[in-house]
């Protein structure tokens, strides 16, 4: 009898313990290689080379994520002051287009997904942009309605904002740290609840 409660102790805390570190793996943020400005770009996602808690977490967050020699990811949580991205805010990103054969940027909810809204806006890409007089963009973000370029921003308390570049030319890829990346811009000011 002590001999079989001592097995079921120990499955218990195996499992308990197995369930509690897959939770933090995929719930904590990845700790990407390369920053550059508010983006952050992990190398390792959608290589080979990744390992099995990478690849889980990469499933968790980023449903069918591409090979990292097809496609590379940019995220950002936070604006260009270091300040989180806040739903209540508005925001302006100011941009160029990059030499990529595609290329998209997302806002997406604290959980991960496009937040719902009337008008069923989530993205833009390099083909639908209205673009400004010197060949640029600005897209706007806030939860009020805004002529242009806007993404309507949701109820929740955060979001994060994707800069996918499908087929990156070999000249981009060289220099991820160092190129010139979307400006993200509180207009609002108000930063009393960033964290």
């Amino acid at each position: 009898m002590k001999r079989a409660l001592r097995y079921t102790f120990v499955v218990l805390a195996a499992i308990i313990l197995g369930v509690a570190s897959a939770w933090f793996v995929l719930t904590r943020h990845a700790v990407s290689s390369v920053q550059n400005g508010p983006w952050l770009y992990d190398p390792m996602v959608g290589s080979q080379a990744a390992g099995p808690y990478l690849r889980a977490q990469v499933a968790h967050i980023a449903l069918l994520a591409l090979n990292n020699s097809e496609t590379i990811y940019f995220v950002a949580n936070q604006d260009s002051a270091g300040n989180a991205l806040r739903c209540e805010g508005t925001y302006r990103i100011d941009g160029r287009d990059f030499d990529a054969r595609w290329w998209s940027i997302t806002a997406y909810g604290e959980d991960g997904f496009l937040m719902a809204n009337d008008q069923n806006r989530y993205s833009y890409n390099m083909t639908n942009l209205a673009r400004n007089e010197d060949g640029g963009y600005t897209i706007c973000l806030s939860r009020a309605q805004r002529s242009g370029n806007w993404i309507p921003l949701g109820a929740g308390e955060t979001f994060s904002i994707w800069l996918r570049f499908y087929n990156p030319s070999a000249a981009l890829r060289e220099h991820l740290a160092t190129m010139e990346l979307p400006r993200i811009v509180r207009e609002d000011g108000t930063h009393a609840n960033a964290q």
